[in-house]
């Protein structure tokens, strides 16, 4: 997605706050309706009638609400087709737009959680588990994500209420973010991999929408600590995309790979700078649920986020070029978990 041009704004920190994530989606969401409309008259030259209908019907996106995350998952399928020089790609990209836009899904106002259905951004998720730079096991195998049944997607949901409301009552801020940016949570199985430490998953291929595995046997001892620490996760990959929708951050994220805080595999820098900002934010709100609960697992894991985050933030001090507005978010992200 282009990058628009930085403004002077609030917007290059780690601390939540909940009045910028409205300005933040907004701009994001502007850009995405911008891109589609160049690629609708791209794409007009070889078919008119397909691409005046995706783009009668863009004409009724509202940029201030959250949006269906398909749509992030449309654009870049149908920028891809458009480089490839598809036209079977162009006219499907197109098509389903239009279709989407005609039965009214392109807001998305309430939180959806859900499980695997093999849509389109299913799709995009199982191609990135597969290739290159997707996770493996510390076997070295590849992972597969499955549905979960009705009965733990039912429970799961309970799980993930009760999380949120009390990420409200731990960080209201942040808890506000999440409202802001999250569209849907969806909930997968992976088939059994001994090592494998998958557990979400974001991208900008479907911004708004974040997967989650569901917790294996030993984590749900604490399915709270487990959905909080990973509903704070990946919601802060999604709020960190946005922000790097304004400024890149950093200007050499994918030169070289180094250890990475979280992945067992070496990761380019722009992976860790997200894992440095992400685990940031992490220990800020399981410091405070430690500190409500005073369990030994909330404060091992409060302990591990603090440790990781150490190492990610010395990888990027000391390998990454960053902008001035980097510079800022990782300070910010230093002054948090000193805090």
């Amino acid at each position: 997605m282009t990058i628009v041009e930085p403004t002077a704004d609030l917007s290059f920190h780690a601390r939540p706050q909940a009045n910028r994530t409205p300005a933040l989606r907004s701009r994001i969401n502007a850009t995405l309706v911008r891109d589609l409309r160049q690629y609708t008259t791209v794409a007009s030259t070889l078919l008119p009638r397909t691409s005046e209908a995706a783009a009668r019907t863009l004409r009724h996106i509202s940029t201030e609400s959250r949006l269906n995350p398909q749509l992030f998952t449309l654009h870049w399928m149908l920028g891809r087709a458009l480089r490839a020089q598809d036209p079977g790609g162009v006219l499907t990209a197109l098509g389903r737009i239009s279709r989407m836009g005609d039965a009214g899904g392109f807001h998305r106002p309430d939180l959806t959680i859900d499980t695997v259905s093999w849509d389109l951004a299913d799709a995009e998720v199982s191609s990135f588990l597969l290739g290159k730079d997707g996770p493996r096991s510390r076997s070295g195998e590849v992972v597969e994500i499955t549905a979960v049944s009705d009965a733990r997607l039912i429970e799961a949901r309970r799980r993930i209420g009760e999380s949120l409301e009390i990420l409200h009552e731990l960080d209201p801020a942040m808890h506000a973010e999440f409202a802001d940016l999250v569209a849907t949570v969806r909930l997968f199985d992976r088939s059994t991999l001994t090592g494998s430490t998958t557990t979400g998953i974001s991208s900008l291929r479907y911004w708004g929408q974040m997967y989650l595995r569901h917790p294996d046997a030993e984590e749900a001892a604490d399915p709270t600590l487990f959905f909080l620490e990973h509903l704070v996760h990946e919601s802060s990959h999604i709020l960190l995309h946005a922000i790097m929708g304004i400024d890149p951050l950093l200007t050499n994220g994918f030169t070289a790979r180094y250890q990475a805080p979280i992945r067992n595999d070496p990761r380019p820098l722009y992976g860790i700078y997200h894992a440095m900002f992400v685990l940031s934010r992490i220990h800020r709100v399981l410091a405070r649920y430690a500190d409500a609960t005073g369990t030994p697992g909330a404060r091992a894991a409060r302990d591990v986020a603090l440790k990781r985050f150490g190492m990610g933030y010395s990888t990027v001090m000391e390998h990454a070029d960053l902008t001035p507005a980097g510079h800022s978010v990782a300070a910010s992200c230093k002054e948090i978990v000193a805090a």
